[in-house]
């Protein structure tokens, strides 16, 4: 569950709740501003920091900032060059958690089988489902259908925290192109389609253009774990798994 969200139900049970947030950066830290964890007076915990580390750490703080009633600001060191900042503030029903709860959406660019697969995938769990073609789509009644002429016109798609991008399509000029627009954009999850021969040399364009690691650190391509997909089903398995890690702040890999 979306750590804010967890917090809000606590509260509305009559449990008091927690709520960690990095603030700032310094290096380059497993995390990204806006990440939260929400720890229940009950020990739950949902959400994360980056990496288990912090998460530790945010849990220890968020129980005693319920202890003591008192809002605490925290540094967690990752290395010698890299940390987080954190707010951690205890919250009691009848007080109002910030921060957005939108449901999340899913972005699929492109049409075929795998654009197809993805949006039915992403409506069984709950993503609202935008779909983006240079001309028609064959995506099954999407929650908004988008037609573009070019690339350019991503700059309209209004993408925010909770927005997760798979560029799906076949055409590598339109797909690269799509990518450099997106990247302007506040998309945690940027997914592109192709093999690595393909799109390694574009990622080393967007260093060169001075893109930084922690933007291009949002682009995942080849788009999805490693599930050995072969079907354009479990193509878009594979990537719905990992944009839920990334949602949830996890690797992905397998449980202990």
């Amino acid at each position: 569950m979306e750590p804010r969200a967890a917090v809000r139900e606590a509260l509305e049970r009559g449990e008091r709740a927690a709520l960690v947030t990095v603030t700032g950066l310094e290096g380059s830290p497993p995390s990204r501003e806006g990440m939260a964890l929400g720890v229940l007076e009950s020990g739950a915990r949902f959400g994360s920091l980056g990496c288990d580390g912090f998460d530790e750490s945010g849990e220890h703080d968020a129980m005693r900032a319920l202890r003591e009633r008192v809002r605490l600001e925290r540094t967690y060191d990752w290395d010698d060059a890299s940390r987080i900042r954190v707010e951690v503030r205890p919250f009691a029903p009848g007080e109002t958690v910030p921060g957005s709860t939108a449901r999340p959406e899913l972005i699929v660019i492109g049409t075929g089988p795998v654009a197809r697969a993805l949006a039915a995938i992403g409506k069984v769990l709950g993503f609202a489902v935008r779909t983006v073609s240079v001309g028609p789509s064959d995506v099954a009644e999407p929650d908004e259908r988008i037609v573009v002429r070019d690339a350019k016109e991503l700059v309209k798609l209004r993408l925010g925290s909770e927005s997760y991008v798979v560029i799906a399509g076949h055409d590598r000029e339109f797909s690269q192109a799509a990518l450099r627009i997106l990247l302007l954009s506040d998309a945690p999850y940027l997914g592109m389609m192709g093999s690595r021969r393909h799109t390694g040399g574009l990622l080393d364009e967007l260093r060169a253009a001075g893109i930084s690691e922690r933007s291009l650190s949002r682009v995942h391509t080849p788009v999805g774990l490693d599930l050995g997909a072969q079907t354009p089903e479990e193509i878009a398995l594979a990537a719905i798994a990992q944009i839920v890690a990334v949602r949830r702040g996890r690797s992905g890999s397998p449980l202990a």
